[in-house]
Order: structure tokens, then C-alpha cells, then sequence
């Protein structure tokens, strides 16, 4: 059904390899010093960390190179705590680990399409979209030999529903109002309250076993020792824990047995073990990488990109699963010029954004034009937000009538009328608002540029507000700003479903701060969630992408970038979608080491 992207995916292939380009022929800046801007960023090497000299160390001749054995730096604070996909939540680490020996019974393909991965095909769904029977694979073990069943499934499940359950709370939420069953042992149903046809997404949880769990619940899941001997289905096993006699430094995996039985594993991989080392900094992974230790950085931070030129790594790009954008109050009666149409317009084309990532998050990030990643496969390329444009900022901006103030819209009103842009009386007919943002190093300098164009440009009193990231994100669920730069972090969702950033409140799971409360793009919303035919489901998701942009619901500024670090003789590496950092080893069947020479 998504045969209509291929020209897009290679357009955005070719300006992620552009990207990467660019960055690696840029002169270093041994000015700068600011951190990556996300809001779930990975750690910065402390200060008092010396930097390794990053020159090229001598290399392991191919031959002396162990080639079925990959070698990969976790780098963070913290090493492995539980490898239990239910409570990997908690921990980057586990997360990684997990997604190797563990299995859903859905994930994703390169452009984040649901596919089934347990499951024997796509499910059968009822017509009014609440029943979903699903087909479960014959040819699946656990990796101690025991036949994977339909048991398993409904073990899995009811631990997530358990009101003790140690888990991240929203799984606890979502499958409390889920009723399944199986029909047979290779036959699972489930019952939904609502029609939602995101639902798959919440299927690539990874399934436990219930003969290794057998009467654990709740709580006593969080103490098991099978989370640090976990058995699962996926393609590698555990082998065991690193350690130095008083905690983890790492974990060895090796090519699971009961893996190679199975059509996907039948032709073998190349890699067969993986070795995870916990190293707390980036510059303990480039030490390591020099002494010929590691293959692979879990990550490589964009301002180290040109410094580890000299080194054979190839930091491979990919989009975070994250849309940097400036969003509005649209509940407040204090700034309800925000809901008229041509104040929204001027706003967004007086911020010239390619400006502002280029200055601010130079290596960081790519400029956005719209609210749905590149990377999905219901990106619509055609779907560009207003471009930077001073001339039309001010012309629309003459056209905004300063009217008495009215009461905000609700959830039944019609769209606001463009005609009428209430400013307070007390304002003295002038247009005056704050913008929010925290005190992150990139941000915070991109904020103060947009507030700089909006007063040069729209001659508006706009002041800039800077907090700690904490009371930032108290405001924010508060609803306590006028406009606000964030940046929303989509992870874990791989579904472009957009309803819990536009529509779903704090208060309900989602982070709609700024109570966006569009009819138009409601509508569209809905209509998709209730939609389960894929290629309808692409075609809201197009109108929906023009609509934000026609509609300037909010300013989307940039897309943050991922880089892997891949040693230059590890071939067929390639990152597709990314809903989670784990997405990189989707195709490491594929994996294998080549000779340079």
C-alpha cells in the first residue's frame, strides 16, 4: 500500500546522506560547546573526562579481526538492570538488549509500517474495529526449546493488567481497558473499548514466556531472576554477564539456536555474538575503539562528529523520534489573538528556520515543514508549512482586528473565526506575549532569535522567558505560558498517529500543552484513530499534514538527528525509521565484516 513513498524515501535517504555530508566536511568549531538538544538527550561527557587523542591508532589486520563478533559501546551512566522487555522501559541499556533476545508480536519495517513478527500475518478485525483475532506463528520457540503458544500472549498481557505491575504506568493503563482471550493455542482475541487503529503499535511489546514465569504477578515481577536470565525468541540469547566482581560492565549474547530453525534465521547470521560494554562516556567508547575493543557506538554526538574524522567510523544519520516546534496557548484568554488564523500565519513566516538550525543546531538537527517525521511511511512531502516570508508576516498581520476578548473555543465549536483576533483590553490595543523555553544551551539561544525576528520583522512586544527544565515542564502540564519552543518526544510510538500531541491533553497521556483545539484537524485526527484500512489511513494523514501547515496550528522547526557509529569495515548497516534507539539493529541479518582492501 505505500508503493506511492518510494520517491520520497530516496529523496529523504539522499538528504539524510547529504546531511551526513555536509557535517563531515564542516570546518571544526572549537567554539562551540553547547549539547544536544532533545529533551531525552543522551549523556555529555563530564567536563572532567580527558578527551582521548583523536587520531588514527593502529588497525587489527582482517585477518586477526574476529569477524562473527561485534563488540558495542553502551554509553551512559548506567549498564544493565533488568532485560524484561515489560520493565526495560526504565533503562536505554535494557532497551537495547531486549529488542535482541525478545520479540512482539508486530514491528516495524524500514519506513515504521506495522508488520507482524509472532504473529502469522495481519489480524482479522471486526467491522466496527473493536475485535482483532490474530494468527500466531508454528515455528517459534523459546530459546530453551519450548513451543511459543498463545499462552505466552495471554500470560503477557495479564501481567501488564496486574494493578501492582512494576512496569512503565501508561502499559498498565492502555492494557487495563483491553479484554483478550485465545481461541486455540496458536489463536489469540482481543476485545478493545474503542475502536483504535493504532492498536498494532502496542503489539511490539516483547512476549515473556509463561513456563519460565509461571505464577509470578505484579510486583514480584520487578525481582525475578529472570531478568538477568532472560529467555526469549528473538535471534540472539543470553550467554551471560560482564562484570568486575561488584557490578555489570556489560552482557554477551550469542545467535540463539532455536533462532536458526526458523525460515528468517535458517540461512545464518554473519554476527554471531554480540558483546554489550557499559562505558560511561563518549570519550571511554573512542578509547576503546582506538585499542580495537568496540565496533560500534551506540550513539555519536553531533559536535563530535568532525572530531572523530580521523578515526575509521562511520557515524551513520537517522532522524529522532522527536519535532522541535513552537506551540501556543490556545486556552488562554490572555492570548487569544493565537486563535485567528492570520496572526498564526504572520508569526510562522517571520521565523526563518533554516537560519535558526543552521546557527543553533548546527550537526544537531534537520529543518522541519511538517509535524510527521521523514522517516514514516505517512510523511507527505508535498505538505510544506509556510516558508520564511517578511513581505506576507506583515501583510497578514495588518489584516488582524483587534476586537474585545471572547470566550475560548470548545471542543463542539465550529473553527474560529479568522476575521476576528481578540486581543485583551488592558493590552491597550497592542499584541503582547511571553515565549517559554528552558534553559537548554541550543534552545534557549534559538528561542531569544525567534523572539528577535518576530519584534524586527511584526514590531511585537514579545519577551523571552528561560527556566530550568524542570519548572519548564511543570508549566508546560500546567498549561502555565503564552507560547512555548519544545520539543516533543514521539518515543516509543512507531504509528504516525498524531492524536496524542494535538488533541490528548496532559491530563489524559498526551502533550497537547497548548490544548490545540482546531475542529478541522480534530476531525481528521478521530477519523484516522477510527480508520483500520492502511492506505485510507495514508490519505488523512496527508490531509491532515496540509491542513496543520494551512492552518498554522503550531511552527515546526526541526527534526533531531541520530547518529551510530559504525566501524567502516561493518557492511550492510542501514537505519530506517527510528522509534526507539533499538530500531538500529533491524537488519542485522544483514550485518558483516568486510575487508577495506
Amino acid at each position: 500500500m505505500l508503493k506511492g513513498y518510494r520517491g520520497s524515501l530516496l529523496a529523504l535517504a539522499a538528504s539524510l546522506l547529504l546531511l551526513l555530508a555536509v557535517f563531515l566536511t564542516r570546518p571544526a568549531d572549537t567554539t562551540t560547546t553547547t549539547t544536544p538538544a532533545t529533551s531525552t538527550s543522551v549523556p555529555v561527557p563530564p567536563t572532567e573526562t580527558a578527551a582521548p587523542t583523536l587520531t588514527p591508532a593502529p588497525t587489527i589486520p582482517f585477518q586477526q579481526v574476529d569477524t562473527a563478533t561485534l563488540n558495542e559501546a553502551l554509553i551512559g551512566p548506567e549498564c544493565v538492570t533488568k532485560l524484561n522487555p515489560l520493565l526495560a522501559g526504565y533503562n536505554r541499556a535494557d532497551r537495547d538488549i531486549t529488542s535482541l533476545i525478545f520479540e512482539g508480536l508486530m514491528t516495524t519495517d524500514q519506513r515504521g509500517a506495522i508488520i507482524p513478527r509472532l504473529a502469522a500475518a495481519q489480524p482479522n478485525v471486526s467491522q466496527d474495529g473493536l475485535l482483532y483475532v490474530f494468527k500466531l506463528r508454528t515455528d517459534v520457540k523459546w530459546q530453551d526449546g519450548v513451543q511459543f503458544s498463545s499462552d505466552d500472549v495471554l500470560f503477557t498481557i495479564h501481567l501488564m493488567q496486574e494493578d501492582d505491575f512494576p512496569g512503565p504506568a501508561d502499559l498498565r493503563k492502555f492494557w487495563q481497558t483491553v479484554e483478550v482471550d485465545a481461541l486455540d493455542a496458536q489463536t489469540i482475541r482481543f476485545k478493545l473499548a474503542q475502536p483504535l487503529a493504532t492498536f498494532t503499535d502496542y503489539l511490539r511489546v516483547g512476549i515473556v514466556p509463561e513456563h519460565a514465569l509461571r505464577n509470578t504477578a505484579g510486583e514480584a515481577l520487578s525481582t525475578h531472576p529472570f531478568n538477568l536470565s532472560p529467555i526469549g525468541t528473538g535471534p540472539y540469547q543470553f550467554a551471560g554477564l560482564i562484570g568486575d566482581g561488584s557490578r555489570a560492565t556489560g552482557v554477551r549474547l550469542q545467535f540463539a539456536a532455536s533462532y536458526a530453525e526458523r525460515p528468517e534465521g535458517q540461512s545464518g547470521y554473519d554476527i554471531k555474538q554480540i558483546v554489550f560494554h557499559c562505558l560511561p562516556t563518549f570519550n571511554d567508547a573512542i578509547a576503546a575503539f582506538q585499542r580495537s575493543e568496540i565496533n560500534t557506538l551506540n550513539f555519536v554526538p553531533a559536535d563530535s562528529l568532525t572530531e572523530i574524522a580521523a578515526l575509521p567510523i562511520n557515524p551513520l544519520p537517522a532522524y529522532r523520534p522527536s519535532l522541535g516546534a513552537v506551540i501556543y496557548n490556545w486556552r488562554s484568554d490572555a492570548v487569544q489573538f493565537f486563535r485567528d488564523l492570520r496572526m498564526r500565519q504572520a508569526l510562522v513566516s517571520a521565523v526563518n528556520r533554516d537560519q535558526l538550525v543552521a546557527q543553533y543546531l548546527p550537526d544537531r538537527a534537520i529543518v522541519a515543514n511538517s509535524p510527521i517525521l521523514p522517516s514514516s511511511w505517512a510523511f507527505n512531502p508535498q505538505a510544506q508549512c509556510l516558508p520564511f516570508d517578511p513581505e506576507k508576516a506583515k501583510s497578514d498581520l495588518g489584516l488582524v482586528q483587534l476586537l474585545p476578548p471572547t470566550p475560548a473555543p470548545t471542543a463542539t465549536d465550529a473553527t474560529p473565526d479568522p476575521n476576528a483576533s481578540p486581543v485583551p483590553p488592558d493590552s491597550g490595543g497592542k499584541i503582547a506575549f511571553q515565549v517559554l523555553t528552558s534553559n537548554d544551551p541550543s534552545l534557549a539561544p534559538m528561542a531569544e532569535a525567534i523572539v528577535a525576528q518576530w519584534k524586527e520583522i511584526l514590531g511585537l512586544d514579545v519577551t523571552l522567558v528561560v527556566v530550568d527544565k524542570s519548572t519548564f515542564r511543570e508549566r508546560l502540564v500546567a498549561g502555565n505560558f503564552d507560547s512555548a519552543l519544545v520539543e516533543l518526544n514521539l518515543e516509543p510510538l512507531a504509528d504516525p498517529d498524531p492524536y496524542s500531541l494535538w488533541r490528548q491533553v496532559p491530563q489524559d497521556g498526551g502533550l497537547n500543552f497548548g490544548g490545540l483545539n482546531d475542529r478541522l484537524l480534530s476531525e481528521i485526527m478521530e477519523s484516522a484513530r477510527r480508520e483500520p484500512n492502511g492506505i485510507a489511513r495514508a490519505a488523512l494523514y496527508q490531509r491532515f499534514q496540509e491542513s496543520f501547515c494551512s492552518r498554522a496550528a503550531a511552527i515546526p522547526l526541526f527534526y533531531p538527528a541520530y547518529f551510530y557509529g559504525v566501524d567502516r569495515r561493518l557492511s550492510g548497516v542501514q537505519i530506517g525509521f527510528m522509534s526507539d534507539a533499538s530500531d538500529r539493529f533491524r537488519t542485522i541479518s544483514d550485518w558483516k565484516f568486510v575487508s577495506n582492501n
